[in-house]
């Protein structure tokens, strides 16, 4: 066989993955339970848990809403898919790796892992111990040390690597990072953004300053509770790690969603990558501004491209609302009237898949 017909059937039979992926799979979760073992749990004792999430094609159909909050008083409908449903038959497929935003979850960005799922990808969502709501309880350390996150997806990359059951899933070559929020700059840190936190503090002493910069609706005690902890070992030996690059070699290309604490990002570690970058924000956002944040962010990524979508807001990223939602939780789900969440989902979700299979076929 010559090169030229190789490289036919090549692409060929990458392009039969996606056609079939596409038209033909749902989505199945099953729970992942990891463990650091070079960092204590937030409590200290016993070793770090990352609860992951592993969003994947199936060809199983008893597919059902994934609904957060309270079983009988849901907050959110997160998308379709099948628990624990069995995989199709094994093939390499390319990797995306979440992360989530301030106290949010893997669960709540299922509407995207959907998009790519269904497209021919596999998706692995972190859940930031510590810093997540599928756990009760919340740590000022988790959410105040930022960089601690970008560690979290080193683990989880490397243990799924050599997973019993996903790492013939994989194609170690085509891995890529999603992010949303703080999930978003965890997205940057993971491709060579480096972390000076005296350069956020002096931001936000500055007439710029922004809401990144106060207490997060998720967690409105942080300040008073850092505090407790700031002179903790544990937190002394991270805050001598957060210059430290935590990039991560094997991700070759990240799709940001209204990244935020942008200003703590060094300028010259932004103008060091060099991997595709596609930046996506709102133009309501009042939480991580696109000007201080994303704005900030593509233009000093060569490859990046940004996009800001009109009169959406920080949480239009969050999945869709329930009724109850709406009614309680108003910050997190009421949208600009002109605005339907899902059909931003489905914007975004498309958008993901074209930058993705822009890179990697």
């Amino acid at each position: 066989m010559n090169f030229r017909i190789t490289i036919i059937f090549v692409l060929v039979a990458a392009l039969s993955v996606k056609l079939h992926a596409q038209n033909s799979v749902n989505v199945g979760i099953s729970k992942i339970e990891f463990t650091d073992e070079s960092r204590l749990a937030w409590n200290g004792k016993g070793p770090r848990p990352i609860t992951s999430h592993i969003f994947y094609p199936t060809k199983a159909e008893n597919v059902e809403p994934v609904m957060l909050g309270e079983p009988d008083e849901p907050l959110f409908n997160a998308g379709n898919a099948v628990w624990g449903a069995k995989p199709v038959n094994k093939i390499a497929l390319p990797l995306v790796i979440m992360s989530h935003g301030t106290g949010g979850s893997a669960l709540q960005m299922l509407w995207l892992a959907e998009h790519l799922v269904k497209h021919g990808y596999l998706v692995i969502g972190v859940n930031h111990h510590g810093n997540t709501a599928i756990e009760p309880k919340k740590y000022a350390e988790a959410y105040k040390l930022w960089w601690e996150r970008t560690l979290d997806l080193s683990v989880v990359l490397n243990e799924l690597s050599q997973h019993r059951l996903w790492s013939g899933y994989i194609d170690n070559d085509k891995i890529g990072v999603v992010g949303f929020s703080l999930g978003g700059y965890t997205a940057i840190s993971a491709i060579g953004g480096i972390t000076d936190k005296t350069l956020f503090a002096k931001f936000c002493q500055s007439p710029k300053r922004d809401f990144t910069c106060d207490a997060q609706l998720e967690f409105s005690s942080i300040d008073k509770e850092f505090k407790k902890v700031k002179d903790t070992a544990r937190v002394k030996e991270s805050m001598l790690r957060q210059g430290d690059s935590f990039k991560i070699s094997a991700i070759k290309a990240a799709f940001v969603l209204a990244p935020a604490v942008a200003q703590s990002i060094t300028e010259k570690s932004l103008q060091n990558i060099i991997i595709p970058v596609r930046v996506v924000v709102g133009s309501n956002d009042k939480v991580a501004p696109a000007l201080s944040n994303a704005k900030r962010v593509s233009s000093l990524i060569k490859a990046a491209k940004y996009s800001e979508i009109d009169k959406v807001g920080h949480y239009t990223f969050l999945s869709n609302c329930t009724s109850l939602g709406k009614k309680y939780l108003s910050e997190l789900c009421l949208d600009h009237k002109d605005i339907v969440r899902e059909d931003v989902h489905q914007r975004i979700g498309k958008d993901a898949v074209e930058f993705f299979d822009s890179v990697f076929f």
